[in-house]
């Protein structure tokens, strides 16, 4: 697309030797580190529910020393609100009602599908699951628009570059989309649509822009271990298994995911540079290698060569 900054998919580098590991990877933190320092920039990674954001964040951030923000409160993976302690408490109050607000979307769905088997659809007992779920479904936007909106006013007062974890407009054009027209009734009513797209036009174009987008994606079966490993509370049944409501979820966000960047594109939300990771091929995780790959791909996409040199 015209206008549009590259869109770089990451590669390993097979030619690295085993000596050559330590010294690939440090000079390329030393490189990102310094520029990050001195060109602040907003990076944000999307990608599907299990696709591995938040590990990728908490790694960037603590080899590049960006500040890191979350979009949920998991023992681990907190906030690291660099030379800005104050910000902490708010930010971490915004991310525990995203979380309770996420565990009775998904009791919701939940509450919805078991009476799609034993109801007629259109019965009294149908139309209050449905209206319960439709209130769920927009209760869980709105927490996470206003998790998104603080996080997004607070990077102006961090003394670092930063990266978030999640985006609003993923959330928009990812998560509404499926909600309200991909499931089997949609979930999110075209009312709470247009609620939410004034609330990204009025609260979010002002904010800050991100400097880079890093597009995690992956089969949906890789992701469903990857969740079902986690075991995070609101993603598990009492049998330990994925709840039938977060595996359709899952199922129907890969494809628009797959199209996310050319969504924002054309919609003019974003037009910059794009890094994308297939998480089951790329395992930035456990693989120095795929580590540095990664790493070097966002240097590529940020940093300018003269300052590489």
């Amino acid at each position: 697309m015209k206008g549009a900054g590259p869109m770089l998919e990451v590669r390993e580098d097979p030619q690295i030797r085993r000596h050559q590991i330590a010294n690939r990877l440090t000079n390329v933190e030393r490189r990102l580190l310094t520029y990050l320092s001195k060109n602040r920039t907003l990076v944000v990674c999307v990608g599907n529910i299990g696709a591995g954001k938040s590990s990728l964040v908490k790694l960037l951030a603590y080899s590049t020393g960006m500040s890191a923000l979350f979009e949920l409160p998991d023992e681990g993976f907190e906030d690291h609100v660099v030379s800005n302690p104050s910000l902490y408490p708010l930010l971490a109050t915004a991310k525990n009602s995203a979380k309770r607000t996420l565990g009775r979307y998904y009791g919701a769905i939940n509450d919805f599908i078991a009476c799609q088997r034993k109801e007629k659809e259109g019965s009294p007992a149908w139309q209050a699951a449905k209206k319960n779920l439709e209130h769920a479904a927009l209760d869980i936007q709105h927490a996470y628009l206003d998790l998104r909106k603080m996080q997004l006013e607070a990077v102006p007062h961090l003394a670092s570059s930063t990266c978030i974890d999640g985006s609003p407009l993923a959330d928009r054009f990812a998560f509404c989309e499926v909600l309200h027209r991909d499931m089997d009734v949609p979930y999110l009513t075209a009312e709470s649509l247009r609620v939410i797209d004034a609330r990204l036009m009025t609260e979010f174009r002002p904010l800050v822009q991100p400097g880079l987008m890093v597009l995690l994606k992956s089969p949906v079966d890789y992701l469903l271990r990857n969740i079902r490993e986690r075991q995070r509370d609101e993603e598990q049944t009492h049998a330990d298994e994925i709840p039938e409501g977060l595996s359709r979820l899952v199922r129907a966000l890969n494809p628009r995911y797959e199209r996310l960047v050319s969504k924002l594109r054309e919609n003019g939300w974003y037009r910059g540079p794009v890094l994308v990771i297939d998480v089951s091929k790329i395992d930035f995780v456990s693989n120095v290698r795929h580590l540095i790959a990664v790493y070097e791909g966002i240097e590529s996409l940020l940093v300018p060569k003269e300052f590489r040199a």
